[in-house]
């Protein structure tokens, strides 16, 4: 809104205002082209990465008000990071890189180095050990499991994926950022022998190897960092960060154990070791954090989960069932197995150890109900060893938690088989670490479930200890030492117990691991005989088919199979009945008809010919009655047969006529002449069939018609047939002509056949297009109906729309200047024009990527030669040489079907940003259009309205913020597909902006220069559809490049801004009962105060006619006389909408137009344009032209022109209006205020207490002081604190200012009635004031002090005190009683105050002199 702002604003953006504009885009773009775009993008991520880590650092970790959860809040902070980190930044390294084939690896070294390594690892990982905010810390761990997910995704930094490989043949993988690996030139074949992309292939993978490493290691010191305990004072935000911390380990332990593996593999001894260091640091604190130290119930099941992990990896896989694993499960599990033997430090024994103390904790912990208590004294000689391994740390956390369950277990269990369920651990009397919760337990019982079945070593213990615990399971008690579980929680554990149980016997593993009798017993003891009699009758049958023969195994597979088809059978669902049911008569009517599905034929030749001789035989021997047709117009000749054959049918359902159909160019003969070979003689001629068609199609009147056909209805028909084809056949020469331009490469060639292409679409009229032209023909139709649809809807719903134009829709067409039914007459009329027009925005169905510009070469790369220029051209010379206006017409409406043809394509890559090809037409078409606007001889304004639809962005806007979102559904890949369409959009926006400048700048016509100032004026006031960025953009164009161009474009600019703005007053106005009726509905609420709540429907009303209002306000910064149609409009009755719009931008609208021509002056300027009517507005200007703050006064010249103002606003009746002098009441000095006080007083009440409101709104640290002035003679104290008004108001002198008695009696009492502006210590303050100067300065008191004191008793209960011990007495002491009227008041109150029963009043009384007392005391005896 500022002009200064406008100007920086317009030296930053492509939109220059200069004359010489479009040379100043060109060496913007030369001086860009000597900058190294690689070192521009890599800046550009590194700035959008350090922007989102930075807003991350100074979030203050709460939720936002209204937003989503802190979480993710944080999470879609940080989105962006990844998003640049895994995709865009690989991406761009692909993109700009140079020097060869090698190039890419040193670009992609780079970015990966200053984007990630430098800079996006290190940051994240001081957050997650150094932020002291828990919410900063989780959103840090989850960024590492993100980004690591995302960097395995195709095209990152970690993508692995091969592409091409085949039988004995080599392609370099698509390893992350390097694309396929091999340069174009290169054929397969080499690709295969080649020994420099062998090195390649391994240079890469090393450094995919080195980038996962160091992935890796930051995620691992991440996820250790945040369980160290201690770092909080709060155990709340210890637990939380901590439950990250280990969720976040247990993400992590299998690909550092797979990615040690490869390192191993690799001989890299020393980076395995690297890497496995902090992986076994991270495995000892999650387990401190278990054993160790005192946790919440949230850390200890996050803990139990990863203990459970920990088993799994370092635990053997057993039998060979890897085998019935598939492949995507064995690239996620990881054993021992997987681990390579012969590495020094990381053995399998060391795995195997953690594994089994892992197993045994866990059985411990499901055995016990928790951890038993660690006597560290007595068992750490035994149990703590020191040979300096990583590993060992780990075992001698784990080992005394095993031991100590161990060493009960073994004490508890019988000797005696048969009673190997029974226990006789004394749970009771054990000491406890911690105990269990229902969530912990039921954590603790599936881990050592999961690890029975996929751990088959583990299955025999693990069933023994599920099935021992069931046989005994936790019970509640009021003794019972286990105290974490409730009743419910111990009936929960009870039936997990037993089902766990089931499903073990039910395992094969049960069987041949011999821990079926034990888990049977169990489930007996628990009255479930019959399942688990079931249940091991199946297992012992799949233990059973393993070793089975064949015919056992088939014969349970087709057992399987007839069950599987038997349930298949039952169709029970109503829409699969329906669709049975339409099927069987769809079929009976087929076959009632006799088709059936046709001759079907056997695939053989041999069983086909067979049937055919076979059926040859049963044919009848004569013809049947009736199935030969009388009337048939060819005869059945070895002609007709042949062209069927030939024609595969077609030409049954053809006559004679349809010659270009069926034979094409072969109908014509070429004749040979005598002569040598260099002088022979060539001659073309038709055949005679259609020649005599021809002949008879031009005349049927001929003889030669009527003799040669004896059918009359064939003789009316055959001029039809053969216009028919001779359209046909124009349309596919056509069609060849643009083929043949297409494939050429040749300028002249390209535009030599446009032209001819162009006149002969002009020419063939009526003529319906070819098949490949259908597509083009019909992609203009949908373009008009859409885009002209869209275009008119916006004006029936924008605040444009008026009843009238409602009512009639060719006012409607009259406002943009488009004829929608004129336009699809067109293209009835001239097909071929329409789908010349969009061939080359015709997208390519079956291109891709990377065919783009083999398989289309499209001529509008070069868009001086595109197709569309031609059809244009040849259209305006045709309309030069015709008087007609028919012709002019014809133009007109081809290049609004452009145009909404260009705007089509934009939306249909709007609606699908993943598609490349639609994409890419939308950006060669806006390219193109956009330059024949600056070529071609005339342009329509309707036109323009249809190219701004351009700009109608907000559909991928929203996409793309949802994409932003965590809760989004895209991944991140299809969120940096959603952005790149954004910014391809706002391109094609912003050309339109550009092509919208160059017509207003270029064009001579009054009518095409309307139209493009309309098109940016309605751009910019949001009358037309478009993003914020988009709409900012065109106010820049408006304010900085159209209006200060020159007087033709002013007016133009100034004419489209008012009748913007009357239209959003209308629309105001016509809204003015729903808004009134929707606000009384919300305001009807109890819970709302009346008008307190603004109705959803009146903000939506609100920022509808807030577009028009501020783009009018920056206008009225250049053109401050603008301001009287501001001014009327908005005090147009019922236009309360439009009113509150322009309130709340005014602020903005008075500093500018302060800035820029002066406060006073624009004051009294404002005030000579308004009216009467006009008032309301501008003491709304007048009060926002006052500067803000306590500091900021207003200036004397401000003062001095509202002084003007009320003077030359004088009433009918002769008085001044005080209210144009409230706005600088704050800088008027205090003596001049108090000879103005009588003025306000006289007003209405409201106006009243807004000025004493106004008065001491500057002071309000001030207002229980009246202050003194420095200099009596010389005063300098300005504006009025509240103690300050209130003791004037008291102190003036009424009568000699005209001011009735009851008058100013009713003004101290709405001083009063306002208590949260008049507090009672404001009025307490006032009154000392006024009794301390009574008492000192031996003065009167006013009229209305005493009353005032009896109405704040009343009012202010808080005061009494003070009135009893300080007022009363000090009036006394002044002699209050030699005032009668003062005195009656003081017994009053007195009086008052003693009915109240207030201590201290008594006090008050005695301290009367003695004739006073009695006096009080006759009128007001003792109660």
């Amino acid at each position: 809104m500022d002009d200064s702002y406008l100007q920086q604003q317009l030296q930053q953006d492509e939109l220059s205002d200069d004359d010489n504009a479009a040379p100043d885009m060109q060496e913007e773009e030369e001086i860009a082209e000597k900058e190294d775009p690689f070192k521009l993008a890599l800046d550009d991520l590194e700035g959008r990465v350090a922007i989102a880590i930075n807003d991350v650092k100074c979030h203050p970790g709460v939720r936002s008000s209204g937003g989503l959860p802190v979480h993710e809040e944080l999470a879609t902070m940080l989105r962006p990071v990844v998003e640049v980190a895994a995709h865009t930044a690989p991406s761009i390294a692909r993109s700009y890189y140079s020097g060869g084939p090698d190039g890419v690896e040193v670009s992609c070294d780079e970015v990966y180095d200053r984007v990630v390594s430098d800079l996006v690892l290190p940051f994240m990982l001081e957050i997650s050990q150094s932020d002291t905010i828990p919410a900063k810390r989780s959103a840090s761990l989850e960024f590492f499991h993100n980004f690591w997910t995302e960097c395995q995704k195709a095209g990152s930094w970690l993508d692995s994926s091969i592409k091409g490989a085949g039988q004995g043949q080599y392609f370099p993988p698509n390893l992350g950022p390097y694309g396929s690996g091999s340069t174009s030139g290169h054929s397969s074949a080499a690709a295969t022998t080649t020994p420099v992309l062998r090195a390649q292939q391994k240079r890469r993978t090393q450094k995919r190897t080195v980038h996962e490493s160091e992935i890796l290691r930051y995620w691992i010191k991440a996820a250790s960092y945040c369980t160290v305990p201690g770092v909080f004072t709060s155990n709340v935000s210890e637990d939380a960060v901590s439950s990250r911390g280990v969720i976040a380990a247990s993400a992590s332990l299998r690909p550092a154990l797979r990615h040690i593996c490869r390192k191993i593999q690799d001989a890299d001894d020393k980076g395995a070791v690297k890497l496995y260091i902090p992986c076994m640091k991270m495995v000892e604190g999650v387990f401190n954090k278990l054993f160790a130290t005192e946790s919440g119930e949230g850390v200890r099941s996050a803990c139990l989960k990863f203990l459970e992990i920990v088993a799994v990896c370092c635990s053997s896989r057993g039998q060979s069932d890897s085998r019935r694993r598939s492949k995507a499960q064995n690239s996620r599990d990881f054993s021992i197995e997987d681990l390579p033997e012969g590495h020094p430090i990381i053995t399998r024994e060391a795995l195997e150890s953690i594994a089994e103390y892992a197993m045994s904790t866990l059985r411990g912990l499901v055995t016990m109900g928790g951890q038993v208590k660690i006597d560290n004294n007595l068992m750490s000689d035994v149990m703590v060893i020191n040979d300096g391994l990583p590993s060992t740390s780990v075992v001698n956390i784990l080992k005394p938690a095993a031991l100590s369950y161990l060493a009960l277990l073994e004490s508890s269990i019988a000797v005696d088989e048969d009673q190997q369920l029974e226990m006789n651990i004394g749970r009771s009397n054990a000491e406890y670490e911690f105990m269990l919760s229902q969530k912990s337990y039921s954590l603790a019982i599936n881990a050592v479930s999961m690890l029975a079945v996929n751990r088959p070593d583990f299955f025999e213990e693990a069933a023994t200890c599920l099935a021992r615990r069931a046989a005994d399971p936790p019970v509640q008690a009021a003794d019972s030492s286990e105290s974490g579980l409730s009743k419910s929680g111990s009936l929960a554990v009870t039936a997990h117990l037993k089902a766990t149980c089931l499903t073990l016997l039910r395992n094969p593993l049960s069987v041949t691991r011999l821990g079926s009798e034990i888990l049977h017993k169990a489930l007996v003891k628990h009255e479930m005989t019959q399942q688990a009699d079931k249940a091991l009758a199946m297992a012992r049958q799949a233990a059973a088919l393993k070793t089975a023969g064949r015919a056992a195994r088939n014969r349970a597979q087709m057992f399987y199979e007839w069950d599987a088809s038997e349930q298949t059978d039952k169709r029970t669902s109503k829409r699969s009945r329906e669709t049975d049911d339409a099927l069987s008569k769809m079929r009976a009517a087929k076959k009632a008809r006799g088709l059936g599905n046709g001759i079907q034929l056997p695939s053989s030749l041999v069983d086909a010919v067979e049937l055919i001789l076979l059926n040859l035989k049963h044919l009848p021997s004569s013809r049947p009655t009736g199935g030969a047709n009388k009337n048939r117009k060819r005869p059945i000749t070895f002609d007709y047969v042949v062209d069927a054959v030939m024609t595969n049918g077609a030409s049954l359902a053809e006559d004679e006529g349809r010659w270009y159909e069926r034979d094409g160019g072969n109908c014509w003969v070429l004749e040979t002449g005598d002569g040598d070979t260099h002088n022979k003689q060539y001659s073309y001629k038709l055949d005679e069939k259609i020649l005599l068609a021809a002949e008879i199609g031009q005349d049927k009147t001929k003889k030669v018609a009527k003799e040669e056909i004896s059918d009359k209805n064939a003789a009316e028909e055959l001029p039809k047939i053969f216009r028919t084809q001779c359209q046909t056949a124009a349309s596919q020469a056509l069609n060849r002509i643009l083929k043949t331009t297409t494939a050429s490469h040749d300028n002249g060639m390209i535009d030599f056949g446009n032209q001819v292409a162009a006149k002969l679409a002009w020419t063939l009229r009526n003529v319906k297009p070819s098949s490949d032209l259908k597509i083009s023909q019909e992609i203009a139709s949908e373009s008009i109906h859409r885009v002209g649809s869209k275009v008119l809807g916006e004006q029936k719903k924008s605040v444009a729309s008026s009843p009238e134009n409602e009512c009639e829709g060719g006012k409607e067409n009259n406002l943009t200047g488009i004829d929608l039914p004129g336009l699809e007459k067109f293209v009835e009329e001239y097909p071929l024009v329409a789908a010349c027009l969009a061939k080359d925005l015709t997208p390519n169905l079956g291109a891709t990527s990377s065919t783009l510009s083999l398989n289309q070469p499209s001529t509008i790369s070069n868009p001086s030669h595109t197709l569309a220029t031609s059809v244009l051209n040849e259209a305006y010379m045709q309309s030069c040489d015709s008087p007609r206006d028919v012709k002019k017409l014809d133009y007109l409406k081809a290049f609004d079907i452009f145009a909404a043809t260009v705007v089509y394509s934009s939306d249909q890559a709007n609606s699908k940003a993943n598609d490349a090809e639609k994409k890419r037409v939308a950006t060669l078409g806006t390219s193109a259009i956009t330059q024949d606007l600056g070529i071609l001889p005339y342009v329509p304004p309707s036109s323009l309205r249809f190219l701004a639809g351009l700009c109608d962005i907000e559909g991928i806007t929203k996409k793309a913020l949802e994409a932003g979102r965590k809760s989004s559904s895209q991944t991140i890949a299809a969120s940096a597909a959603i952005n790149a369409g954004k910014m391809s959009a706002e391109k094609r926006a912003t050309a339109a902006l550009v092509a919208i400048r160059d017509v207003a700048f270029q064009r001579s016509k009054i009518e095409t220069r309307r139209a493009a100032v309309d098109c940016a004026v309605s751009i910019a006031a949001g009358l037309i559809p478009s993003s914020s960025t988009v709409e900012d953009k065109a106010l820049k164009l408006v304010m900085n490049v159209l209006f200060p161009k020159n007087e033709n474009l002013r007016a133009l600019v100034v004419e489209a801004a008012i009748s913007s703005l009357e239209r959003a007053a209308e629309y105001s106005i016509r809204n003015y009962d729903k808004i009134k009726q929707a606000k009384k509905t919300k305001s009807s609420n109890k819970d709302q105060e009346q008008g307190a709540a603004m109705s959803d429907e009146e903000k939506a009303a609100i920022e509808k006619v807030k577009k028009p209002t501020l783009l009018f306000m920056a206008l009225c910064v250049r053109e401050p006389d603008m301001m009287k149609q501001l001014m009327q409009q908005t005090c147009r009755p019922q236009a309360d909408l439009l009113s509150t719009a322009v309130r709340e931008s005014m602020p903005k609208l008075t500093r500018a137009l302060a800035a820029k021509h002066g406060s006073a002056a624009i004051a009294l300027q404002v005030a000579e344009l308004a009216g009467e009517d006009e008032i309301p507005m501008l003491l709304a200007f007048l009060d926002n032209l006052t500067p803000v703050g306590d500091r900021n006064l207003p200036q004397e010249d401000l003062i001095e022109a509202c002084y003007k103002i009320q003077e030359s606003k004088i009433s009918g009746e002769g008085e001044q209006d005080p209210r144009f002098i409230i706005p600088v009441v704050t800088g008027i000095k205090r003596v001049d205020l108090e000879k103005k006080l009588p003025e306000f007083v006289l007003a209405d009440d409201n106006i009243f207490m807004a000025a004493l409101e106004q008065m001491g709104s500057r002071l309000t640290r001030h207002a229980l002081i009246y202050r003194d002035e420095p200099d009596e003679e010389n005063p300098v104290l300005t504006g009025m604190t509240l103690c300050e008004i209130f003791v004037c108001l008291h102190r003036m002198d009424f009568t000699s200012a005209g001011i009735p008695q009851k008058r100013y009696l009713d003004a101290v009492r709405l001083c009063l009635e306002d208590e949260e502006i008049f507090t009672d210590t404001v009025v307490r303050e006032a009154l000392d004031y006024i009794s301390g100067t009574f008492l000192a300065e031996d003065v009167n008191l006013p009229l209305a002090y005493m009353r005032t004191i009896i109405l704040t008793c009343s009012k202010h209960e808080s005061l009494h005190n003070w009135i009893c011990h300080m007022l009363l007495p000090r009036l006394i002491e002044g002699k209050v009683y030699s005032d009668r009227r003062q005195w009656e008041g003081w017994m009053r109150c007195a009086r008052m105050l003693e009915t109240a029963g207030v201590d201290g009043i008594q006090d008050a009384i005695n301290k009367l002199p003695p004739e006073q007392l009695e006096l009080y005391r006759t009128k007001y005896p003792p109660q």
